[in-house]
């Protein structure tokens, strides 16, 4: 294909890429659009295209089939996904002239694809814009995995998952958030500025900041534009960070002067809110497996003016033996994880997911925690948090690693979070913290606090 020349074409590129590659929908964005001459505007819109297409597929590739002959799977990749790009336009954004959207796919068709498939995605698209009566769901009373998995677009081993353990209608609205367009929220770095004085910057600037009522250093903004270009992103005044991550470090409750071990703590959201809150005064050690990812830790500690943290390159279940030695005062392990909280976030994480990722993944946060637990001095705290509401990665693997361990005791999260959030959620029933998009509007979290006797 040849250099695209709208945010259409840059984002049909794309499409194809995730396609054919079963590549991740950001990295084939900024592959595309690190390459092309484009408006902000047209940026935006094309990243909109990309992930709206990429998360509303499944619903999308039904209504197609609904009024084609041919499965979408036996489509070619280009007419499918100018197809997939058309429905989108037309069933989702209402902002987009109807016809204009179908013009400009069929001239993408011809452009890129054989001459009879431009007739065909005229036809089925101008179906679709005729007769949207036609389409149909199956019923929720008599097949609610159907359903929900076409309706949401989310695949139906983890549908049926979420009702084993939620029921159906709390499925059907989380399901539903998952699709919803999440907050932005910026975590405000109080080393350098009060969340009062940066709103007013914010506000100033037309980004429009609204403060959180659940994390004292949250700010929720209604316009983004330009933001992590913007002199108050490069000069630290904040970072991007969602309030359920926030909270977990607010469990943890880092004090200063102390010992803390951030395990697998690449990009370096909660490294750095650790150090915000002890005050940037202690030792912070955090490692990441990867280079790379390790990079980023050290980014944003310039950028952030944070000097307590010293990133390490290692895997923390076979740290150095001058590290695996040591005994801290806190320890956290923020594992790696299925994701299935921050599904409105990742675009494609719920194709690439399956029931048997979970196995692997559920052994490997077992090694990382016996890992953890052993760097925990006597009368330390060890935080285990996941992005996932999967139980088998949270309650579950928590419950048998203290029948394993009696020298540690789960403590109520409770009394740690910020008061908003208490004030928000005061019940909580339980030890750890559970978050879900659908009821708390934020990120699905897990997070347990643990004390060494």
């Amino acid at each position: 294909m040849a250099g695209p020349e709208s945010a259409r074409e840059a984002a049909l590129r794309a499409l194809v890429e995730i396609d054919k590659r079963n590549a991740y929908a950001r990295q084939a964005r900024d592959r595309i659009l690190d390459n092309v001459d484009l408006a902000m505007r047209d940026r935006a819109f094309c990243t909109q295209l990309i992930f709206g297409v990429t998360k509303h597929r499944k619903t999308i590739d039904h209504i197609i089939e609904t009024f084609s002959t041919r499965p979408v799977r036996k489509m070619d990749p280009v007419t499918r996904n100018t197809l997939r790009l058309g429905v989108y336009q037309v069933a989702y954004l209402e902002q987009i002239p109807r016809h204009a959207a179908v013009y400009e796919c069929v001239a993408l068709t011809k452009k890129y694809a054989h001459i009879g498939s431009a007739g065909f995605v005229n036809a089925v698209l101008r179906s679709v814009l005729g007769n949207p009566d036609a389409i149909r769901f199956p019923d929720f009373a008599e097949d609610p995995v159907s359903h929900i998995s076409l309706k949401h677009s989310h695949p139906e081993w983890l549908v049926s998952r979420w009702i084993r353990s939620f029921g159906r209608e709390e499925t059907a609205r989380l399901c539903q958030a998952n699709n919803e367009e999440p907050s932005v929220t910026i975590r405000t770095n109080t080393l350098k500025i009060t969340r009062d004085a940066l709103i007013l910057k914010l506000d100033h600037e037309g980004f429009g900041a609204v403060p959180s009522h659940l994390v004292d250093e949250g700010i929720v903004l209604q316009n983004t534009g330009c933001l992590f270009s913007h002199a108050l992103y490069s000069s630290g005044m904040f970072i991007a960070q969602d309030i359920a991550s926030m909270l977990v470090s607010h469990v943890l409750s880092p004090k200063p002067n102390e010992y803390v071990m951030d395990l697998a703590a690449a990009p370096g959201g909660k490294t750095t809110h650790i150090a915000q809150l002890m005050g940037d005064r202690g030792q912070i050690i955090a490692c990441d497996v990867h280079e790379h990812r390790l990079a980023l830790i050290r980014e944003n500690l310039q950028r952030l003016g944070i000097i307590s943290v010293k990133p390490m390159l290692c895997d923390s279940r076979r740290l150095p033996d001058n590290i695996s030695a040591m005994k801290f005062d806190k320890v956290l392990l923020d594992a790696p994880c299925s994701g299935t909280g921050v599904l409105r976030r990742r675009a494609d994480l719920r194709w690439q997911r399956t029931n048997e990722d979970l196995k692997d993944l559920v052994a490997l946060q077992r090694e990382l925690l016996e890992s953890a637990a052993r760097l925990v001095k006597p009368d330390g705290v060890l935080v285990y948090s996941t992005c996932s509401i999967e139980p088998e990665e949270n309650s579950e693997l928590i419950s048998d690693f203290l029948s394993e361990h009696p020298e540690f005791s789960e403590e109520y999260a409770q009394p740690y979070l910020p008061a908003g959030f208490r004030m928000e959620f005061p019940e909580q029933g339980k030890p750890f913290v559970n978050t879900y998009p659908h009821t708390h509007g934020i990120d699905g979290f897990f997070i347990a606090r643990l004390t060494r006797i």
